[in-house]
This record gives C-alpha cells, structure tokens and sequence, in this order.
C-alpha cells in the first residue's frame, strides 16, 4: 500500500511489537525503520523513512510506552522534527498538550506532527455523532498550543468543509476522524 500511494515517510500507529520483539522489516522501497514500543503487545508506533529521502537523524525519543517518537534530522539542508502521536483513549487533551509542550523543546525546523489522537476536534464536521467524548474547555486548550505553535491541520486546509472519517465505530455505529496530520 505504501508504494501504491507513493509514500516517501510512514507513520504508523498500534504496531503492537514488545520492546524485545521488534522485527526487523526488510523492505527496498523504505530501508529506514524507527519504532517505539510497550513491553506488551499493545501500542506503538513507527516512523517509515523511503529511499528517496536523504533523512540523517540527529535525535530520537522513543516513549517505553508505546505512545510517541519522535526524530529531528536533516534532509538535505533542511532541519525537520517528525513526531508520530498515538493518544491514549481517556485524558486525550491533557495528553496531548504535555506531548506538544516536550515538543517545543525537542523540536527543530519543520514540524511535522501525525497520529491517532483519538478524539475529534470538530464535532460538527468530523463525526457524524453529537456526543462529545472530550471537554469543550480541554478542546479549545489544545487548538490554542497548536495554534501558539503555529500548526496547521493539512487535511483540513485542503478540504475545509469535507466530510471524511478514519474510525468506524460499530457499538455506536459512529464515524469519526480520529487521525491527523499538522506542519508548521
């Protein structure tokens, strides 16, 4: 799927590998594998870098919980900072504003933030269910650090009024956009 699409870098998320059992992915088409893992098999996640992009790492930093990494390096002259999120079910906001708090220190150059956030940020628009599952307050708290940081929601910028999920609920048979993609 990665070369249909024409993906240069992967972000993915719920690789439930343990720490001791990562795999080894031998792949032509993206040689470059970085991975955060949790001592069970639940969580992590997992940056992709292709062959076509001359990535040279500068730092790391893997959560032992399976929930981020994070990687600063240089393409070419070009100092970027890709961090891949995997929010917790409960607590999102405060989770997630801490992440992006540690990433204003971690972080250099371009800013690429992607990930299961699990939770919706635009109740009208992003899910076709009017609960709300995260407080107004912790909502409106976190688009203010995006926004301090000077994200942008790519999906969104390019379809402003689009209607599209990434999660189906069957229990509540719901659909919502729980994954994102932010640059600054």
């Amino acid at each position: 799927m990665l070369r249909k699409e024409a993906v240069d870098i992967a972000f993915i998320q719920e690789t439930h590998f343990r720490h001791l059992h990562i795999p080894h992915v031998h792949s032509k088409q993206f040689p470059f594998w970085y991975h955060a893992a949790y001592s069970s098999a639940s969580r992590g996640v997992s940056i992709g870098i292709g062959k076509n992009v001359p990535f040279q790492m500068i730092a790391k930093m893997a959560d032992p919980d399976g929930r981020y990494l994070l990687l600063k390096g240089k393409v070419l002259n070009l100092t970027v900072t890709l961090a891949n999120l995997y929010a917790p079910n409960r607590h999102q906001t405060r989770w997630l504003k801490r992440m992006l708090e540690n990433l204003r220190v971690f972080s250099e150059g371009l800013l690429i933030i992607g990930g299961d956030f699990n939770l919706v940020f635009d109740a009208e628009i992003d899910t076709t269910t009017v609960s709300r599952s995260v407080s107004l307050g912790g909502l409106r708290q976190l688009r203010m650090t995006l926004s301090d940081l000077g994200m942008s929601d790519v999906w969104r910028l390019l379809h402003p009024g689009n209607r599209d999920y990434t999660f189906h609920s069957k229990v509540h048979n719901s659909y919502q956009r729980l994954d994102y993609f932010f640059y600054q």
